[in-house]
Formats: C-alpha cells, sequence, structure tokens
C-alpha cells in the first residue's frame, strides 16, 4: 500500500488536499479526526488519561486493516510537530515498515497569514479542529512544525495552490519514487 501522509500545523489544508486525492486519484481517505472524534466520545476530555495512546491505536489498526483488505493507495492526515512528536513519529515509521507499507510523508506547510485565515472557516468551527486565531498564534509561537525526515519526504507550501494542484504535485512524487 501507498501511504501519503500529510501533515503540518492546524489550517494547513491536510483535509481538503486529501479530499482532493481521495476525488481526483482514488485514494482512501482516513482523516485525523476520525481518530480524534471517536476518542472523544469516551474521553472527558482531549489529551486526558491515556488519549494519545488510544488514538494512536486506532489509527495503527485502521492502516493496518486497510493494508490487510489490499487498500492499494491511502491518505492520512494528522497535525505533527517533529519536535514534540519524534519519538510517536517514529514509531509510526517503524509501524509502517513492519506492515510493509509504502509511506510518504507530505508536509503541508502554508504562509502564517494564510494559516489565520483559513483558521476561522465555517467548517473548522463545527468540528474539534482549532478555529480560534488566538490560540492558533499560542500554537505557532510555541511549536516548530517541521518536516518528517524520511527518504520519500515532500515539503510544500501551499499558500497559493489549489488542492487539486497540491494532489497532483503529490501524485508526481509518488511516480517518481
Amino acid at each position: 500500500m501507498q501511504l501519503v501522509w500529510l501533515h503540518g500545523p492546524p489550517a494547513a489544508g491536510k483535509l481538503t488536499v486529501a479530499k482532493a486525492l481521495q476525488r481526483n486519484h482514488n485514494f482512501k481517505l482516513f482523516h485525523n479526526h476520525l481518530a480524534v472524534d471517536l476518542s472523544m466520545a469516551i474521553y472527558d476530555a482531549f489529551g486526558e488519561k491515556d488519549f494519545h495512546h488510544f488514538t494512536n491505536s486506532i489509527r495503527r489498526q485502521t492502516v493496518s486493516k486497510a493494508n490487510e483488505l489490499g487498500v492499494e493507495r491511502m491518505v492520512m492526515t494528522f497535525m505533527t510537530c517533529a519536535q514534540e512528536d519524534r519519538k510517536e513519529i517514529r514509531r509510526y515509521l517503524d509501524f509502517f515498515e513492519s506492515e510493509g507499507i509504502e509511506v510518504y510523508p507530505v508536509q503541508l506547510l502554508p504562509r502564517h497569514d494564510v494559516l489565520f485565515s483559513r483558521s476561522v472557516s465555517p467548517e473548522r468551527q463545527q468540528s474539534h479542529k482549532i478555529s480560534c486565531q488566538e490560540h492558533l498564534s499560542v500554537l505557532l509561537s510555541e511549536w516548530q512544525f517541521l518536516p518528517i525526515e524520511h527518504k520519500n519526504a515532500l515539503q510544500i507550501d501551499n499558500s497559493e495552490r489549489s488542492p487539486d494542484d497540491v494532489a497532483q504535485q503529490i501524485m508526481s512524487h509518488l511516480a517518481r519514487r
């Protein structure tokens, strides 16, 4: 299975690009908030107790099942900050390798002004996503959103590019590998 692992800061356009890959290139879509929302159904608060461990186990089990079912292409979204999440990133990379999954970490990294304008979209406000510019500003000042180091990694500034154009760039990257 080929897995495009879209990551980046909140409001980077991960789900929007993932939907373009699904629509235009026949990818199965597993976005971050499917696992987060499922976890939020049983936990009282985000991040409490073993929330992150449980949520990551949902992600891994879902990707493993897709691989077992013979899914050829999947896109997974994930808000990761390479510094704070480096141990968990390593666990994911080891997991993908052990499952025989060909992973392509793709970091979406639009300009901060674009992130702020996207963060207040009605779609974000109707979910558990970060939709407050003040909260986003704190995250961007405290965390450094770095690319995942991997031989198949790609970094894209999608500030001025359409989701379909970004999806096409990802497809060209997969074809070159």
